[in-house]
């Protein structure tokens, strides 16, 4: 929401930081069903409209029962949906994700951060695989010199395949040649 009324400088993002946070707290999230708003603090906020037409509230003591009970079904009602929308999130993650393991001595290339120029070599190369932590992360050491990187996440990492040398020989020219064409 942030990103639609910054200034193309990015100077002024604090001067809406308060609205866009109001907007955020009081809309309903897909995974709670609820507005932040309203299972933080128990009622709906007072919306600037409300107090325009002079809309009368009951005092505290006329609605804090039934906000408590009504708050306390809501709060248990958003941990299920919340719980409902994690399941759903997990299975499309697992569906979509496709998790390289690598072994110690394998030769990788790193991501290079901030390379989203269309030009700029994306990948850092060769490291090697030093350690394992677990199937998804792992101690890199740049092949150059000793300098370890730790903590790599497979995301980070694509294995990296040394090219063939583009030298051929005649014999393997011959070889392939479709029969209807003669060699001189």
């Amino acid at each position: 929401m942030l990103a639609c009324y910054v200034s193309d400088q990015h100077a002024n993002w604090d001067k809406y930081l308060p609205f866009v946070t109001f907007a955020y707290n009081t809309a309903k999230q897909a995974s709670t069903q609820e507005t932040p708003f309203f299972l933080f603090f128990g009622r709906e906020p007072i919306m600037p409209n409300d107090i325009k037409i002079n809309r009368r509230y009951e005092t505290y003591e006329d609605t804090s029962m039934v906000y408590s009970q009504q708050w306390e079904k809501s709060q248990k009602l958003a941990r299920e949906h919340l719980f409902k929308s994690q399941t759903k999130q997990k299975k499309y993650y697992d569906v979509t994700t496709k998790i390289t393991k690598y072994n110690i001595g394998d030769y990788v290339l790193l991501k290079a951060p901030q390379a989203a120029e269309k030009f700029i070599n994306r990948w850092n190369r060769p490291f090697q695989i030093s350690r394992s932590f677990s199937d998804i992360n792992y101690e890199i050491q740049h092949t150059g010199n000793k300098k370890l990187k730790s903590g790599v996440h497979t995301n980070g990492l694509k294995l990296y395949i040394p090219r063939k040398q583009a030298t051929t020989k005649e014999e393997e020219i011959l070889q392939n040649l479709p029969e209807n064409v003669e060699a001189q």
